[in-house]
C-alpha cells in the first residue's frame, strides 16, 4: 500500500514539472508562429505605399519615357558624333560632364524591406526632379531649338514624378535641385553636348526605375502578390 502511495506522489510531482514544460513549450510555438506571419506579410499590408494600379500605371510611363528618350536624341540632336548608348562617347564626354557640374542621378539599390523602398521612392523622385530640371534648363538656352519630342518628354517625367511623389510614405516634400548648368551652355556643340549627357543619363536610370518597378511586381514581399505586370 506504501509502495503504492509511493508510485502515485512520483506520478503526481512529474505531473507538476510537466505541466510548466508544456505551457512553455506552447508559448515558445506561438511567438514563433506570430513571428512568421508578420514577417511573411507583404510590405504594401504593413505600410500602404504602392498599389498594384499604382505600379501598373508607372510601368507604363517608365516603358514610354524609355521608348521616347531616343526619339527625342534625334530629334533634338545633329551632332554624329554624339551617339546614345555608345561607351566610347561616354568616355569621351566624361571630362565635359564634370566641367558643366552636371550632377549624377541617384543609386537605385534593390528593395529588400520597407525602410529601403521608402529610400528607393524618395532618390526615383529626386532622379526624375533633377533630370526634369536639366532639361528645362537646356531647353532655354537659345543655342539650341526645343523641339515637340522635348516637350512630350518632360510632360511623361512630370506625370510619373507626380505618381510617385503622391504615393510616397513620407511627409516630406521633395526639393527642386539647383545647378549651373546655363552658364556652360555657350555654344550649340556644348549645348548639344549637356543635351545628350542628360539624355544618356535619363535613359540610364530609367532603366533602373524599370528594374525597381519589375521588382516590386514580382516580390510578393513587397507588393501585393497578385500585382503582376
Amino acid at each position: 500500500m506504501m509502495g503504492l502511495c509511493y508510485c502515485c506522489s512520483l506520478v503526481t510531482l512529474r505531473i507538476f514539472f510537466l505541466i510548466p514544460v508544456v505551457i512553455m513549450n506552447f508559448q515558445a510555438t506561438l511567438l514563433v508562429t506570430l513571428v512568421g506571419i508578420v514577417a511573411s506579410a507583404p510590405i504594401s499590408d504593413k505600410l500602404d505605399i504602392m498599389n498594384k494600379d499604382t505600379i501598373e500605371k508607372a510601368h507604363s510611363l517608365i516603358k514610354k519615357i524609355l521608348q521616347d528618350i531616343p526619339t527625342t536624341h534625334a530629334a533634338w540632336i545633329n551632332n554624329k558624333s554624339l551617339i546614345l548608348g555608345d561607351s566610347k562617347t561616354r568616355l569621351e564626354l566624361e571630362f565635359l560632364k564634370k566641367d558643366m557640374n552636371i550632377p549624377y542621378a541617384p543609386v537605385l539599390q534593390n528593395i529588400s524591406e520597407i525602410s529601403s523602398m521608402k529610400t528607393c521612392l524618395a532618390n526615383i523622385t529626386k532622379g526624375l526632379q533633377l533630370h526634369l530640371n536639366l532639361l528645362k534648363a537646356i531647353s532655354k538656352a537659345t543655342t539650341l531649338a526645343q523641339t515637340d519630342e522635348v516637350k512630350d518628354l518632360q510632360a511623361e517625367i512630370q506625370e510619373l514624378w507626380d505618381l510617385i511623389e503622391e504615393n510616397q510614405a513620407s511627409d516630406e516634400q521633395s526639393q527642386t535641385l539647383e545647378h549651373d548648368l546655363a552658364k556652360h551652355l555657350t555654344s550649340e556643340y556644348m549645348t548639344q553636348v549637356a543635351a545628350h549627357l542628360t539624355l544618356q543619363q535619363l535613359q540610364d536610370f530609367s532603366r533602373d526605375i524599370l528594374r525597381i518597378i519589375l521588382s516590386m511586381a514580382e516580390n510578393p514581399n513587397t507588393v501585393h502578390p497578385a500585382a503582376g505586370l
